[in-house]
């Protein structure tokens, strides 16, 4: 079933941008630039498919369907309810994190080790099968997911709300004992049923692209892994998958046709170097027309390499080269010739020819027999007229002239076949033919290879074992034995001549033959090139179009990004110098890479990862993203982020609490952090309302969840219980209550004197000291946090009792005096008041 699909809030730039399909966008592009027709074509073919592509290339009519498909991610806003966790990680029994389905910044706080983390690995995996944090883990951090004291039952329950959807979604992974992490039994319901997984809902690819997790591990690696890692991770979400895929395709396409004009060119200057040094005038004619750079006669060359031989050869060499190209079956094929004779004679002779005769006779004679006995009927033979032509003899006849005539057929087949091989050996024997050499220009067993050098060429020796062989006896099987005999030495013979003429011609050659032989290909190919360097000139048109028009796009469509990095930035510096310009992908393959052009002090100073310490680092990271998670196309409208203050200083910290409370105003903000600064400066700054979770966990991995108290209050609720604790005696008592009144008083101030001095822009470090000086008496202290002067203590009873009354005076009174030993009477009722004061000062 689609989750249902509602609007969500953007911005309007953004919307515009994304709004429009990329179809019509590019074909836009492609009519304001004038691209021509033959470009266009190609473009559009591409976006198309590979089918298309291929047939624009190949000159043929594109079907150019540029259809796009409907997005199937949900637009619904799926807020997160709720997380149950039993036997996983840090969580044994069985514990649930409730969380309102709407906007808010809820705090999940607690010590490391307190399994807090477990809550937000658990909604990760719940939802995506696997955790950011474990990507890069060894197999022993994958194995120590299953909890130690609790391992069984095991199961994760994260549960989604859909806007105008009663019923949850439901995502169940369990895990039965024994099972590993990746043998999880999912089970995914809705209000339509039960699905296989996330994708049946659509919502399998959002995840992909906005993901709404973010850890401090998964910062750590996109921030400082490569570049390429964080270009894919924000371009993925920019809608241009279609133009990326495109370019590959192009180039794809261009890669044959480059190729082939890379090799041509290269072949030419590589045959026109080696063709210079050949001795032959045609190598120095076809060099002359491969040099230079202009286009190659390639006629003229063709007619170079069709000149004859004989025009450039004189007789000796001609001779040799017959001689090479000489071919003779080889011993193997004549030994199973001169067997198969043999068997055919011997076959041939089992018939007896002279036999074979009479037996076809005789059945020719009981053939007019059997006629005549079915035309007359039974009766005497009309040859020796002693015998009758009846019943009985008609089936002998039958059965006698079937043996005949298999005999007759038999010998007959057998003769067939021995003529036929005898032919074939007549014609082996007949097409052995030695080249004949003219005795004007050379001897009949010697070639002049030139004046003062010969080499003797074993003609006689071929001709005389070929004559040998031609004389052949009558007989069958006396023929195949001469095969046997004749036909080696007519082998052996033809070796020695061709291998001597090869010497020859080795002595002889210059290299022409060789290279002619190449020519003609390179030939072949230089002709299609003019072919090939107009295919490959139209893909590049095409592809420096498309990724000129994709670089327009993606920084169009990355510029709401980059401004919402840069308001993130602007309130996570705080005191940092570093200052961010607006964020740009560049480059293409494998030079993808994201540019954060920075100053320092005002000075321009490259790019931000070279000069940034690591808590910058860290913000920079969350600045980048911050918006991809919180991007309006995406349906989830909860973030949550894991562990965000690493390395951060205590102005970023108030920066890092500002930047979730901004987002918390439209999206459901859940962070898990152990670190109480976070807390602390939500409280302080007065960001408004944030659930605060606490989670600490006992023995035996037993984890609670409680909602967690300001200091103020928690001080004032401990002063207040011990203060009606009877069993202990008011003396030891008092002392430690006033103690506790002192300590909310002092935490109140303390509040009041951060929130002031913060909005006013004064350093972290300089507040800090404010108060470390002001905490010598509580007089300093109030005087600070009332007056912003901590030298004015003489003022606060004053200042108290016309402005908050006589209990506000008695409060502070008490716990001034109370906390060094001075009796107290009422101790709830100086709690109360206590409270009254601490509301006053904060």
């Amino acid at each position: 079933m689609p989750v249902p699909r509602q609007p969500s809030p953007t911005t309007p730039a953004l919307a515009a941008r994304r709004a429009e399909p990329l179809v019509e966008l590019i074909f836009e592009r492609l009519t304001a630039d004038d691209v021509p027709d033959h470009t266009a074509e190609l473009v559009l073919a591409a976006l198309s498919g590979q089918d298309d592509l291929a047939t624009a290339l190949d000159g043929g009519t594109t079907s150019l369907d540029l259809g796009t498909t409907a997005d199937e991610a949900p637009m619904g806003r799926i807020w997160l309810s709720s997380v149950t966790v039993a036997g996983f990680r840090g969580v044994g029994p069985e514990r649930t994190l409730q969380i309102d389905p709407s906007p808010g910044l809820t705090l999940v706080v607690g010590r490391n080790g307190s399994g807090k983390s477990s809550f937000a690995e658990a909604v990760e995996l719940a939802l995506t099968g696997d955790s950011a944090r474990w990507a890069d883990r060894n197999s022993v951090w994958r194995t120590g997911w299953r909890n130690l004291h609790s391992p069984d039952p095991c199961w994760i329950v994260a549960q989604l709300h859909v806007d105008g959807v009663a019923k949850p979604v439901t995502v169940t992974r369990s895990w039965p004992l024994g099972a590993a992490l990746a043998d999880a039994e999912v089970i995914v319901t809705s209000d339509a049923g039960r699905h296989a997984d996330l994708a049946e809902l659509g919502l399998a690819r959002p995840l992909e692209l906005y993901r709404p997790f973010l850890t401090a591990a998964e910062l750590g690696r996109l921030t400082a892994g490569t570049q390429s890692q964080l270009f894919d991770a924000i371009s993925a979400i920019l809608g241009l998958e279609a133009i990326t895929e495109a370019d590959q395709r192009l180039l794809a396409a261009a890669r044959p046709s480059d190729a082939a004009v890379k090799e041509v060119r290269a072949q030419r200057a590589a045959f026109a170097e080696h063709l210079a040094d050949v001795a032959d005038d045609r190598a120095r004619r076809t060099a002359a027309l491969l040099k230079g750079r202009g286009a190659v006669d390639l006629a003229a060359l063709g007619a170079i390499l069709d000149e004859p031989e004989e025009v450039a050869a004189d007789g000796p060499l001609l001779l040799c080269r017959r001689l090479v190209e000489l071919a003779v079956p080889t011993p193997e094929e004549v030994t199973r010739l001169a067997e198969q004779l043999r068997e055919a004679s011997a076959e041939a002779q089992r018939h007896d020819g002279g036999r074979a005769r009479a037996a076809l006779r005789s059945a020719e004679l009981l053939r007019l027999a059997i006629e005549h006995h079915e035309d007359a009927g039974d009766g005497p033979c009309p040859v020796c007229t002693a015998g009758t032509l009846d019943g009985d003899w008609r089936s002998a006849a039958g059965a006698s002239l079937a043996q005949l005539r298999d005999r007759s057929l038999a010998a007959q087949s057998a003769a067939a076949q021995l003529a036929a091989l005898l032919r074939q050996v007549h014609h082996l024997i007949d097409d052995l033919t030695v080249p004949e050499v003219d005795p004007a220009q050379v001897g009949p067993a010697q070639i002049d290879l030139a004046e003062g050098d010969a080499a003797e060429v074993p003609l006689d020796g071929l001709r005389e074992a070929v004559a040998a062989l031609r004389r052949v006896p009558g007989e069958p099987a006396e023929l195949a034995a001469h095969l046997d005999a004749r036909y080696p030495i007519v082998v052996a013979a033809a070796e020695a001549a061709r291998a001597c003429a090869e010497g020859v011609l080795r002595q002889r050659d210059t290299g022409w033959r060789r290279a002619a032989a190449e020519l003609r290909g390179w030939v072949d190919a230089a002709a299609r090139l003019p072919e090939q360097e107009a295919t490959l000139a139209r893909v590049k048109a095409a592809r420096a179009w498309l990724k000129s028009t994709a670089a327009q796009l993606r920084n169009e469509r990355v510029a709401p990004f980059g401004e919402h990095s840069q308001r993130i930035w602007a309130q996570l510096r705080q005191e940092s110098n570093v200052e961010l310009g607006a964020m740009t992908l560049e480059g293409t393959n494998t030079r993808r890479r994201v540019v954060f052009p920075v100053s320092v002090d005002g000075a321009d100073n490259g790019t931000a990862l070279g000069v940034m310490s690591q808590g910058e680092m860290h913000a920079l990271g969350l600045a980048t993203f911050l918006p991809r998670g919180c991007a309006p196309e995406s349906p989830f409208r909860f973030i949550v982020v894991d562990d965000p203050v690493q390395s951060m200083d205590p102005a970023k910290v108030d920066g890092l609490a500002r930047v979730l409370a901004a987002l918390a105003e439209q999206r459901q903000v859940v962070v898990f952090t152990h670190d109480t600064r976070l807390p602390d400066a939500v409280r302080r700054l007065d960001l408004g309302r944030a659930q605060i979770v606490e989670v600490t966990r006992a023995e035996r991995s037993v984890v609670t969840l409680r909602p967690a108290s300001d200091p103020v209050t928690r001080y004032l609720d401990d002063a207040y219980a011990l203060a009606r604790n009877e069993e202990i005696q008011a003396e030891v008592r008092g002392p430690v209550v006033a103690e506790l009144c002192r300590s909310a008083l002092e935490a109140a101030c303390h509040r009041s004197v951060w929130r002031r001095r913060v909005a006013r822009g004064v350093p972290h470090d300089d507040i800090e000291a404010a108060i470390v000086d002001a905490s010598r008496r509580l007089a300093t202290t109030v005087a600070l946090a009332l007056f912003d002067d901590a030298d004015q203590g003489g003022d606060v009873l004053g200042y108290l009792s016309r402005r908050h009354g006589a209990r506000a005076v008695a409060a502070y009174q008490a716990c001034r005096e109370g906390v060094h030993g001075a009796t107290l009477a009422d101790l709830p009722g100086l709690v109360a008041d206590a409270r009254h004061l601490a509301k006053a000062l904060s």
